[in-house]
């Protein structure tokens, strides 16, 4: 099974524990922790908090992000079903105007503005081939690629 798919406690068994023949009561000790604080974690019913993972780091020699990286790769691979939230979800409804990305938004002129101001815009074949598998079909819509115009002026292809 892919780290991914495995909660930490997993992996803290399977590839520290074991293989160094540390059970949970002398991590526990060794940690400042109770014994079922490591059982909870190793059997899934504890995710992998800023303190443990810390502990762990010191005892390990491991850094404490690592640990807490594994639990936000699980917990990005366990989230609730779509489906599930959008009856209490509702989407922001301007989103028409900014491209959304991981690290913020940038407002976008309107789309009228852009269609009238750009005719053309000339772009490598390889650019356009590398931003369409960047933008790739989501799971429930077919996404095109198109040309916008951001506020300052700068053109950018988006995925719609």
């Amino acid at each position: 099974m892919s780290a991914a798919m495995q909660h930490p406690g997993a992996i803290l068994l399977e590839r520290y524990l074991q293989p160094l023949g540390i059970t949970k009561s002398q991590l526990a000790d060794s940690i400042g922790v109770a014994v079922r604080r490591v059982s909870d974690l190793i059997a899934g019913r504890q995710a992998m908090t800023l303190d443990m993972a810390a502990r762990l780091a010191l005892f390990f020699d491991v850094p404490s992000e690592w640990w807490l990286a594994h639990q936000a790769r699980y917990d990005a691979k366990h989230v609730a079903p779509l489906d599930a939230l959008r009856s209490v979800v509702t989407p922001y409804e301007k989103l028409s105007d900014v491209l959304v990305t991981p690290h913020g938004v940038e407002l976008l002129a309107p789309a009228e503005a852009v269609r009238e101001e750009i005719s053309t815009a000339t772009f490598s074949a390889d650019f356009v081939t590398r931003l369409r598998s960047q933008v790739g079909p989501a799971e429930d819509s077919v996404r095109t690629v198109s040309e916008m115009t951001l506020a300052d002026g700068t053109v950018a292809l988006v995925g719609e």
